[in-house]
């Protein structure tokens, strides 16, 4: 068990930001402190091989050529895999197609993570379409968009075992034709580190005024970040001293600073940027509220990260939410996009401090005994002895 040597492909890694690089970095962690030898291969802004605190992290150029982006990820995957005893790749098509092929030439099995529809998201983000990921799956597409489907689908079945984060998205992986007995449900950790200062003097740091209602994610049209932004005339009318901060980036951050301009909510919606993990941390624990409204997710890693600082949250009931959130307990559940449900729940929050705190407490009870480093890696690692 001490020697086994376990590389890791994923697709970014920090100092990038998002939830895999994250789960990369925390398993990097928890793998090396239980005597695991841990390579990683990853795309960068350059190309080079580091140390670092005893894992090997190996950079591909992710600012070439696909084609040739490809071909040094899967070199670099071949070079690797008569040193690795198990492989776990990060995702079924940027660093699942490689590491499929090279795995295919050395005969050699892996492991896969899914924690998406990368087809369905790929579409949605250069297609005008409204279709769910539900109803996504019965459809035919554009033929970049199929392309993609299949290649997803490849790269899982050619795995030896599926790893997921939610009973959600096993669901949509099985209807990809992966068989129920191959995926497996891991839960996600959040490591989050005690935040001692208080709301008052974080906000105090930050420049913030009034109450704070937070969300956070990539800037795409299924995370209805618009609907919040439009329900910000409604809410300040009840309340002057509203702010709605949203961090992250992505396609549709001109269209949303457009919004801002129309409705003259310059004053009342900021749009943070992309936010280095600490700094998003302060922020939420600054914050009265973090809301999501989204249509699709497979398993919220910042909705768990926004339990655990200790913020209340507003999550649309859709995807993998529900198996976060238990309405009235550890958060709030509204339908996606509807207006009146997301009034209504942040005013709740906003009146009642009671109810507020008592979610707090039971999301911050359930995200340490649920969603831990040593609960994710016992699991993992049992998958990857096999």
């Amino acid at each position: 068990m001490s020697n086994k040597n376990i590389l890791i492909a994923t697709g970014i890694y920090p100092p990038d930001i998002g939830g895999p690089a994250t789960y990369v970095k925390i398993l990097e962690e928890e793998f090396s402190r239980r005597g695991f030898e841990v390579r990683i291969i990853t795309y960068g802004d350059s190309k080079g091989v580091k140390d670092n605190n005893g894992a090997r992290v190996i950079k591909v150029d992710r600012n070439q050529n696909v084609v040739f982006r490809y071909i040094d990820y899967f070199l670099e995957v071949l070079r690797n895999l008569s040193w690795a005893e198990a492989v776990y790749v990060q995702g079924p098509v940027s660093e699942g197609f490689p590491t499929f092929l090279a795995c295919k030439v050395r005969r050699k099995g892996y492991i896969l993570k899914v924690v998406g529809d990368y087809a369905w998201e790929q579409f949605r983000q250069v297609s005008e379409s409204s279709v769910n990921v539900e109803n996504f799956q019965k459809g035919k597409y554009n033929v970049k968009t199929e392309l993609h489907r299949k290649v997803q689908k490849l790269v899982a079945k050619g795995a030896k075992k599926v790893i997921t984060p939610s009973n959600y998205l096993k669901g949509v992986i099985k209807q990809w034709g992966i068989h129920d007995e191959k995926i497996n449900v891991i839960y996600n950790a959040v490591s989050v580190p005690e935040i001692k200062k208080g709301k008052s003097t974080l906000k105090s740091e930050l420049g913030l005024k009034g109450d704070i209602i937070l969300s956070a994610g990539r800037l795409v049209p299924w995370k209805g970040f618009n609907t919040l932004i439009g329900l910000m005339p409604e809410l300040l009318k009840g309340n002057v001293n509203f702010k709605l901060v949203i961090a992250g980036d992505g396609p549709e951050k001109n269209s949303l600073k457009r919004q801002i301009k129309k409705l003259n909510l310059e004053k009342s919606v900021f749009l943070a940027g992309q936010l280095e993990k600490n700094e998003l941390w302060r922020l939420m624990k600054a914050s009265d509220m973090f809301v999501l409204n989204s249509e699709y997710e497979g398993l919220s890693h910042i909705v768990i990260e926004a339990m655990v600082v200790g913020v209340p949250v507003i999550a649309s009931s859709c995807g993998g939410n529900f198996e976060l959130i238990k309405h009235n307990f550890t958060g709030l559940l509204i339908e996606y996009n509807n207006r009146e449900q997301l009034q209504l729940n942040i005013i709740k929050l906003w009146h009642n401090r009671v109810v507020a705190n008592e979610i707090v407490r039971n999301a911050q009870n359930l995200s340490c005994e649920k969603f831990s480093n040593n609960n994710m890696v016992i699991s993992l690692i049992g998958e990857l002895n096999k």
